[in-house]
């Protein structure tokens, strides 16, 4: 059996102290206790602080039972139809904001190959562009430079490059 690090016994030391640890954990921990000095006083003081929560605890349970409160008959019956209007009408609320959201078209989502796709069309339509611009600069390739300028827009709409020709075009 590996000896475990503090990190990993400090995370087993609240169900350590509330005694709901496996026996093959409780060994483990129980060993890391007998010698880490640092560890043993977080247990004892988490021990500590369990058994004075327990005694709060019981205490406030038995101060509450001791309490009662009288409330007349007929506040109690208006209470309850006030209770039971309020809970209709958030029922009411509930299923109309709930019946809203399905109704309503949900945004799509964008996928990686989404993206992938568009990346690769923004790269076609530049190195496209680059080349047609090289064109361009000779007198008897400016006509086809104008075929690929269109070809650029009609194809890769949605690209940067499409964007730089057809600001040019104007």
């Amino acid at each position: 059996m590996t000896q475990k690090s503090c990190n990993e016994i400090e995370e087993m030391l609240v169900d350590y102290a509330d005694g709901e640890l496996s026996p093959s954990e409780l060994s483990q921990v129980a060993a890391h206790l007998a010698e880490c000095e640092r560890c043993r006083k977080t247990a004892e003081a988490l021990k500590s602080s369990l058994e004075l929560v327990n005694v709060l605890w019981q205490d406030a349970l038995t101060e509450a039972e001791s309490i009662h409160i009288a409330v007349p008959r007929s506040r109690w019956r208006l209470w309850r139809q006030y209770a039971a209007v309020a809970a209709s009408i958030l029922v009411l609320f509930g299923a109309y904001f709930f019946r809203r959201d399905l109704a309503r078209p949900s945004k799509h989502e964008v996928t990686f190959a989404e993206i992938e796709r568009k990346v690769a069309q923004a790269g076609n339509a530049a190195r496209l562009l680059a080349a047609t611009d090289l064109l361009a600069k000779y007198p008897a390739t400016e006509a086809l430079a104008k075929r690929q300028y269109c070809y650029i827009v009609e194809t890769y709409p949605d690209t940067p490059a499409a964007a730089k020709v057809q600001l040019r075009m104007k």
